[in-house]
């Protein structure tokens, strides 16, 4: 694993791949990869929640949920996690830690 700790680069949100912000946000606040409907559910419902809290990354999570409700592409977001919490695989195939803020929402 990588041993820095990722983070968006807020002044470039535009130009990050939504993959990398969805493994970010779902990662950071401990939804892991799963074999199950349930995790997938939960994940859906976390996206709600997070774009009901979050000024930054609202509008990322409106297009994610277009893409997830609208074109059936939960599977393709899901890829980008790991069975271990606070881990995520980039656009980049890189398996990235990011901190834990499952607190704080």
């Amino acid at each position: 694993m990588n041993n820095r700790n990722y983070t968006p680069d807020m002044d470039n949100l535009n130009n990050t791949p939504s993959c990398d912000i969805f493994g970010y946000l779902m990662a950071s606040v401990g939804v892991t990869k799963s074999r199950s409907v349930p995790e997938d559910i939960k994940a859906v419902g976390m996206l709600y929640k997070l774009r009901n809290s979050s000024e930054n990354f609202g509008t990322y999570i409106d297009s994610i949920l277009s893409d997830v409700i609208g074109g059936g592409c939960l599977d393709d977001y899901m890829e980008h996690l790991t069975f271990t919490p606070n881990e995520f695989i980039d656009s980049n195939g890189e398996l990235l830690s990011v901190s834990d803020l499952s607190e704080i929402i």
